[in-house]
């Protein structure tokens, strides 16, 4: 199992965490993961013990996060796209100038 402690804020989705916003936010928080799934979130101070730690050092963590915004229009090769704005034209498609 591995904590990733000193977290300085973590938002979850879980409104009866931390200071009862509805996301759950968890000041100088701490997540421990085992294998691929976090089995536990709060407090560092509170954290259970692991097999690792890694002090995140204030620094922001996104726990689970999935980045969902795609494009299907982007699906397939843009070679001819890319090599036209290495050439120096204009960027139009999508109504973007």
């Amino acid at each position: 199992t591995t904590a990733v402690t000193h977290i300085a804020s973590l938002v979850t989705n879980d409104p009866s965490l931390g200071n009862g916003t509805p996301l759950g936010l968890i000041q100088d928080a701490a997540v421990v993961i085992d294998g691929d799934r976090i089995v536990w979130t709060g407090e560092s101070s509170k954290a259970p013990a692991t097999d690792n730690v890694l002090d995140a050092a204030g620094r922001a963590v996104i726990p689970g996060f999935v980045d969902s915004h795609s494009h299907l229009v982007f699906a397939g090769d843009r070679t001819q796209e890319f090599n036209a704005r290495m050439s120096g034209q204009p960027y139009r498609a999508g109504g973007i100038r």
